[in-house]
């Protein structure tokens, strides 16, 4: 993450909008020697929006909960497992 002042962003506006769009490059614009504003990408703000929802979710946030504590306990399915399973689901609703 790069820390630049408003002016010199002004001046660069558009190699910094390629560069955040292409390569998800940050940048911090100051304003009189001050944080203000920061210059993302619109996929990573939505990205961040998305994970807000999730963490304010509660019945979302139990069910990652218990899915770690599954997987750290070996309480897991394997990929043949899931797909048979996947499989007779669909059997089912045809």
């Amino acid at each position: 993450m790069e820390t630049i002042p408003i002016t010199e962003a002004k001046a660069r506006i558009a190699e910094l909008a390629d560069r955040v769009a292409r390569e998800h490059d940050h940048f911090t614009i100051t304003r009189n020697g001050r944080a203000d504003v920061m210059l993302i990408s619109v996929a990573e703000y939505r990205s961040m929006q998305e994970t807000l929802e999730i963490l304010s979710d509660n019945e979302t946030l139990a069910d990652l909960r218990a899915s770690r504590e599954d997987f750290a306990s070996g309480d897991t399915f394997t990929a043949e497992e899931v797909r048979a399973e996947l499989e007779r689901r669909r059997s089912q609703t045809e």
